[in-house]
């Protein structure tokens, strides 16, 4: 009898221990809608330094102020910054349907951002040699990137205005 006691104190001492530990794993499940709006605009904030960053590259690279190599580094770092906007708004949990309309035109907004960055990485790759000339994705110029970044740029504009941002 004592011997199955024990086996039950033991078990619940077990479960107490891994409800313990993953406490601090789980997601808030509630937020007011202040908070994620504001979590969205911190986001899309992020999003729109680094299209900024992007357009200095192209515009310093362009005019040979620039090494392939420099603008790459550059490049990544804004990649960087872009999967950190995506996680804050993937990982929101939205507490209402205008916070998730936020979210929502955050994300594409974020995606098109990362689109272009990842088309001037090709694009650098081209000027530095690479075979990459037959590729779709890789513009043709300076000017075009530059275009495509003005439109992703407005994209994160307009999400912004909508999150109540700046």
């Amino acid at each position: 009898m004592r011997v199955t006691r024990w086996r039950w104190v033991a078990r619940g001492a077990v479960a107490a221990t891994v409800l313990a530990g993953t406490a601090s794993c789980t997601v808030a499940s509630h937020q007011e809608p202040g908070q994620a709006s504001a979590a969205v605009a911190d986001a899309l904030s992020q999003a729109g330094s680094a299209a900024e960053t992007t357009r200095i590259v192209v515009a310093q690279l362009s005019r040979g102020r620039l090494t392939g190599p420099m603008a790459d580094t550059a490049l990544l770092d804004q990649l960087r910054v872009l999967d950190d906007a995506e996680t804050a708004l993937t990982t929101l949990v939205p507490p209402d349907t205008t916070s998730s309309d936020q979210r929502a035109a955050g994300l594409a907004a974020v995606g098109d951002v990362t689109d272009v960055v990842v088309s001037t990485r090709e694009w650098d790759a081209a000027r530095a040699g690479g075979d990459l000339g037959g590729a779709a994705a890789v513009p043709p110029s300076a000017d075009a990137l530059l275009a495509d970044l003005e439109k992703a740029t407005g994209a994160v504009d307009r999400a912004l205005a909508l999150a109540g941002g700046p």
